[in-house]
């Protein structure tokens, strides 16, 4: 008999290791658009929303911005959600990038990303730019 393989999704939160105290380190956003799972790294778009990171971008979403706290459905249109956008340590292995990102790009992102006080733990990424 073949074992039966589940692949669980992102918890909500999985990817937190410490937080600051109260809710400064998470922000209440609104996802525009894709479905993203929980610890996704997202980027802001010039109307204030969120999307996911694109680092081949050059509109701004290039850019990291927060890890999202729990999962979003946004196929139909901007959903609120909960994302992380300062002030926390995660565990990189439970955040999700765009496969296939150059150094320079993982760099840009890291560089992003510890600029608004989220430091990825427990992944080699280059320091930055």
């Amino acid at each position: 008999m073949t074992p039966i393989q589940h692949t669980e999704p992102a918890r909500t939160g999985e990817h937190v290791l410490s937080e600051a105290a109260g809710s400064r380190s998470r922000e209440s956003i609104v996802v525009a658009s894709g479905i993203h799972a929980a610890g996704a790294v997202l980027a802001m778009t010039a109307d204030g929303t969120y999307v996911a990171h694109d680092p081949a971008a050059s509109d701004g979403t290039q850019i990291a911005a927060g890890i999202l706290y729990g999962p979003a459905d946004a196929s139909e249109g901007p959903v609120p959600a909960v994302a992380h956008v300062r002030d926390c340590e995660v565990n990189g292995t439970a955040v999700a990038w765009v496969d296939g990102m150059t150094e320079g790009q993982l760099g840009a992102m890291n560089a992003a990303l510890t600029q608004a006080g989220i430091i990825v733990r427990g992944v080699e990424l280059p320091v930055g730019v």
